[in-house]
């Protein structure tokens, strides 16, 4: 049987967590997996679990774990995640390290690999990131400054307009980073005990935030 490798991307808001997961999802032709994009695509598809999600979405507050958990495995279920998965900014909470940990004894082997790739970035530099960040409906993110799309307001994979996250208004930034530092501490500790936590500084350049965690990981994946 192959190895599977499961890699569990997380970090403050706008910490570069989800472009750093597709760039490496890519090289190892493996699916993303990001709880938060897939609630709000079904918030904006006005799904029955988009309408339950998306007032939580759009105060900043955090869909229930019963929510969260029908989307995983809605997700996992799909045939490109039976070989592994790299996940984007989950989990957040106790019980979703619980939850994935359940997840993951059903699902790997003592021969897997499972890492947890911690990106850091200050509150800081997180709004000031978060200030001229655009979004596109296919999953793409750009940023003003340090990734801008070739032609301005436009996504470069599919053409479509570019637009501000409805959670990214500065009164709700400071409500996530406030909730992100307070529910952390316990998830570090978890996966530093276990031996897979990487730390990564996420105050470089996207290309040398790229260098480093390839580098971190090429011995044990």
């Amino acid at each position: 049987m192959s190895q599977k490798i499961f890699l569990i991307f997380f970090g403050p808001p706008a910490s570069g967590k989800g472009t750093q997961a597709d760039k490496l999802g890519e090289k190892l032709n493996l699916p993303v997996i990001s709880p938060g994009e897939l609630l709000r695509h079904e918030r904006d598809r006005g799904t029955e679990i988009g309408k339950q999600a998306g007032p939580i979405l759009n105060r900043g507050g955090l869909a229930s774990g019963e929510i969260i958990e029908k989307i995983i495995n809605k997700r996992l279920a799909k045939k490109d995640a039976k070989h592994g998965f790299l996940l984007d900014g989950y989990p957040r909470a106790i019980s979703q390290l619980k939850f994935l940990n359940n997840r993951f004894k059903k699902i790997a082997s003592d021969n897997d690999i499972i890492l947890a790739v911690y990106i850091h970035v200050s509150a800081k530099e997180v709004k000031r990131r978060i200030a001229g960040r655009r979004v596109c409906d296919c999953g793409a993110s750009y940023h003003a400054i340090y990734n801008p799309p070739k032609k301005q307001g436009i996504c470069d994979l599919c053409g479509a307009k570019l637009y501000k996250r409805k959670d990214d208004s500065a009164e709700i930034i400071k409500i996530r980073i406030n909730r992100f530092n307070k529910s952390i501490k316990p998830i570090l500790k978890h996966y530093k005990k276990n031996n897979i936590l990487i730390n990564i500084n996420g105050e470089q350049s996207i290309g040398e935030v790229e260098k480093d965690i390839f580098n971190k990981l090429k011995d044990k994946v």
